[in-house]
């Protein structure tokens, strides 16, 4: 057993000899720092250069979670409701000959239970467009809107499809 005991201990003393001379004779370079955001400051903050372009992106996004109690009336009924609500936007802007060229999009989403009725999810573009040149071609909200006002009653004006 001391035999192989002593057979053990000097292959590996062996193989860590061997594996430490290999590593020393190894050139040794130095890596150039790589630059993997740049930041874009000539659109404001948030913004940078997607790699290998000059096309510059910011991500944004919110997240807001509601709880609602509600008296019941009933023994069946929930008396607790949760709501979940996200925002997801991209905005990418490329200055060209021509001038800017900007895409933009903006996905919500909302979760509700319980309390707030039944469970439903919805997921919805609230806005799409691209801007090119002083054109907007796309779902966009103007200075008109105004998402606070009811539309059902009379004289409310809105300039948009937004609900």
């Amino acid at each position: 057993m001391k035999l192989v005991k002593s057979l053990l201990l000097g292959s590996v003393a062996g193989l860590a000899a061997v594996a430490g001379a290999q590593a020393a004779d190894l050139p040794v370079a130095k890596a150039a720092p790589v630059e993997y955001v740049r930041v874009c400051s000539t659109y404001g903050a948030g913004f940078f250069y997607i790699p290998g372009t000059e096309t510059c992106l910011r991500v944004g996004g919110r997240v807001r979670a509601e709880l609602l109690y509600v008296e019941p009336e009933t023994r069946d009924d929930d008396a607790i409701g949760f709501r979940a609500r996200g925002r997801i936007q991209l905005d990418a802007r490329t200055a060209t000959a021509y001038g800017l060229l900007r895409t933009f999009v903006r996905f919500e989403m909302t979760r509700d239970t319980g309390a707030y009725g039944f469970s439903s999810t919805s997921a919805n573009v609230d806005q799409a467009f691209i801007q090119f040149g002083g054109l907007t071609a796309g779902r966009a909200l103007s200075f008109f809107d105004n998402g606070d006002l009811p539309t059902e009653h009379f004289g409310t004006l809105r300039f948009s499809d937004a609900p």
